[in-house]
């Protein structure tokens, strides 16, 4: 049968919107098992609560395991979990108890978590989780208190708290004076107030904010998103894949591609190619590992009959 331009041409907008839409549902809930030790003085009410907390803290690991490409140090590992326990609520969109007992010790909560995934993703590119995680950035870091003065518990608390975020974000402090060491400048202008600055070869940035903290994640947020980091961390390619019989096939291999956290990001459906004799769709896509991305075409695709072909990525399919 021959189709029209304007029937050949809706019918291959509404096959995509068809993709899209389907591939857009929430992924599963991650289920997750905690054992809330009984604490004296505490509420069986806020113990659950607190329970509920560490079952938040755990999925949104467990996702993020998932999610970043190379193993994590340690030391890195324990401070990304421990940032969890107190910055999750942006990235939860929900919850539902599957199983709550109380005990003569403690408290067994079973719950599936729904994690913004999108927004876990884009927390932890800010962090440079998504770079060579096995490589600290060093960086020249100054910190002064400027006219306001520390007790000696406030700075050793000062320096705890950066010392913990370095550890974070993958940053080793040095002494350098060399252009391509960046450069991080952080002042405390008052009780409630500190500006930065952070210069690189990459670009130069500055920031304000209440605590040392909010000054430090906005300006190494600004870094690791760059154009020239980011081309660097995640290059960005274009995925063909040519030989379905029908585009429900597309819209399965689009739900698969979006699963292989460790491997892509920022998945995109480009467009679908209605052939006389097959079926062709591409994607543009953020590559964090080629060869665990290349290892999963060649074991999903080739037996499906499919053929593929990346555009942007160096080396050999």
């Amino acid at each position: 049968m021959i189709f029209s331009e304007y029937i050949k041409k809706s019918f291959f907008v509404l096959c995509v919107l068809m993709i899209t839409t389907a591939s857009s549902l929430p992924a599963f809930a991650v289920n997750v098992q905690i054992f809330k030790a009984l604490e004296e003085g505490v509420s069986s009410k806020d113990l659950r609560a607190e329970a509920v907390s560490q079952a938040f803290a755990q999925a949104l690991m467990s996702e993020s395991v998932r999610m970043i490409p190379a193993t994590l140090s340690a030391e890195r590992s324990n401070a990304l979990k421990d940032m969890f326990t107190t910055h999750y609520e942006e990235f939860i969109t929900g919850y539902r108890d599957m199983d709550v007992k109380f005990q003569s010790d403690g408290v067994a909560v079973r719950i599936d978590v729904n994690v913004n995934r999108s927004e876990l993703r884009a927390a932890l590119k800010r962090m440079g989780l998504f770079s060579d995680t096995n490589k600290s950035v060093k960086a020249d870091i100054s910190v002064s208190s400027g006219k306001v003065k520390l007790s000696e518990s406030e700075q050793a608390g000062l320096d705890a708290d950066l010392q913990k975020l370095m550890v974070l974000f993958g940053i080793q402090k040095v002494v350098s004076t060399e252009p391509s060491i960046p450069k991080l400048n952080l002042t405390q202008v008052s009780k409630n107030r500190w500006n930065g600055d952070l210069v690189s070869a990459h670009g130069k940035w500055n920031a304000s904010g209440r605590t040392v903290e909010t000054v430090w994640n906005s300006l190494w947020a600004k870094y690791f998103n760059s154009e020239n980091v980011q081309s660097t961390m995640n290059p960005k390619i274009v995925l063909v894949v040519n030989g379905w019989f029908n585009p429900d096939g597309v819209q399965e291999f689009d739900r698969m591609l979006k699963s292989w956290d460790s491997a892509v990001q920022e998945v995109k459906l480009l467009d679908v190619e209605m052939k006389p004799t097959a079926v062709s769709a591409s994607w543009s896509l953020e590559v964090s590992d080629q060869w665990v991305l290349k290892s999963y075409l060649n074991d999903y695709l080739p037996s499906r009959g499919l053929s593929f072909n990346l555009d942007g990525l160096s080396g050999d399919k």
